[in-house]
């Protein structure tokens, strides 16, 4: 690195660092190998004589001293940024860009705009310089409204997540009334089921009375009924779904998240739909007519299994939202591609940022992996439910004033 670019540098790191939140302050990293050969990678939170405390993917995970191996603490990330700054010329388009990515996946976004910026100067027609940053300046923004929530908390946010939505009315009625019955998401729990998890599943003894009285002469139901009663539930309902018994479905109690359900729930619900596609000013609140999203009690099961049962529901000229048989070209991943990156881009509308830089970013790998666990082709529920439609309060009386009088 030239003199003059190193006094360019410093004066631009400083002044982004500066302006960090103060909840986003940059920890040393560490890494810790364990006597069984363990390796694990945080950010170093604490350390005692009988304890050292990581943060793994935003866990405190402590671990017992006796249990390490070795423990190496790394630089804190601006020392990390300016060593291997250091090393690349100032005219290493491709070196500076992996460097700044390099700092988006680890999460220092503060530190990947510093190069970013720096780089836009010096290569004003880098379409992919342009790319990154405009994700890691979106990123960034959302950290420093995460930021401002906590320090002014409010009584309707849960986790730094809105529980409310606006005053609107969904098909007619208020939103929370909008979404799946306790019924509708058990059916769908019993078609998303992975019976070699041996999940927890029940069935009441009129169900089994229905069966046997459906189905006594099919060859496939050779158990008599007392010893088909004291069968595991997956077992019982292996059986069912030998049989195609359809119409007992919804009388099979099953009181827990598939593996896929569970990838979708803390990975694609969690951290992307609820944060990203239902944010304020898009599909959570967005304009009449469009795609609703669910955001109150963002967490609980009708909330998490609407926000599916509606995305799977959707299909548009240019695919469907959750492509089950080519996860990457779901419009729900595209859609929050750079417009360069996607094969389908995300329409044209006002306030809209990408959420990933390309399909080899580590979330979208990670989102795409989620939706690869479900089940393929996807299942037909069955289930009487329209997915809503939003109108504002001022639609909503004013269809009420225009009802014909009877």
């Amino acid at each position: 690195m030239s003199a003059s670019g190193r006094g360019k540098w410093l004066g631009l790191l400083i002044a982004v660092l500066l302006y960090m939140p103060v909840a986003k302050v940059l920890a040393s990293e560490a890494v810790v190998t364990t006597y069984d050969d363990r390796t694990l990678t945080g950010e170093l939170v604490s350390q005692d004589e009988n304890t050292v405390t990581l943060l793994i993917s935003g866990i405190k995970t402590p671990i017992p001293r006796q249990s390490i191996k070795s423990i190496e603490i790394k630089d804190a990330p601006p020392e990390q940024y300016r060593k291997l700054r250091a090393d690349l010329d100032d005219d290493d388009l491709d070196g500076r860009y992996r460097l700044a990515y390099q700092m988006y996946e680890k999460k220092w976004y503060e530190l990947a705009m510093v190069e970013l910026q720096s780089m836009r100067r010096d290569f004003p027609n880098s379409d992919k310089v342009r790319a990154l940053q405009t994700v890691v300046q979106s990123r960034i923004d959302r950290e420093r409204e995460e930021a401002r929530q906590t320090i002014r908390p409010n009584n309707n946010t849960v986790n730094n997540r809105p529980t409310t939505q606006p005053d609107v009315e969904v098909d007619g009625m208020p939103g929370p009334e909008r979404r799946l019955t306790e019924e509708q998401i058990n059916t769908i729990r019993v078609y998303e089921v992975d019976l070699s998890e041996e999940p927890n599943i029940s069935l009441k003894p009129e169900t089994i009375e229905k069966l046997y009285e459906n189905y006594a002469t099919n060859e496939r139901l050779t158990k008599d009924r007392r010893e088909f009663k004291r069968m595991p539930g997956h077992e019982q309902l292996e059986v069912i779904f030998d049989l195609q018994a359809r119409e007992l479905y919804p009388e099979v109690v099953i009181r827990q998240d598939s593996p896929a359900i569970k990838a979708f729930r803390t990975k694609l619900h969690q951290r992307y739909v609820l944060s990203y596609c239902a944010a304020t000013g898009c599909h959570g609140d967005g304009s009449p007519g469009n795609l609703f999203l669910f955001r109150i009690q963002p967490n609980s099961d009708p909330t998490v299994y609407t926000n599916f049962y509606i995305l799977n529901q959707i299909e548009r000229p240019q695919g469907v939202m959750i492509d089950r048989d080519e996860p990457g070209r779901s419009l729900l991943l595209q859609y929050g591609l750079n417009r360069e990156a996607a094969s389908t881009p995300h329409p044209d509308v006002k306030g809209w940022k990408p959420q990933f830089v390309d399909d080899q970013d580590p979330r979208y790998q990670e989102y795409m992996d989620a939706i690869d666990l479900l089940w393929k082709p996807a299942p037909n529920y069955g289930i009487d439910y329209t997915p809503p439609v939003l109108r504002s309060s001022a639609e909503a009386e004013e269809s009420e004033n225009t009802q014909p009088t009877q």
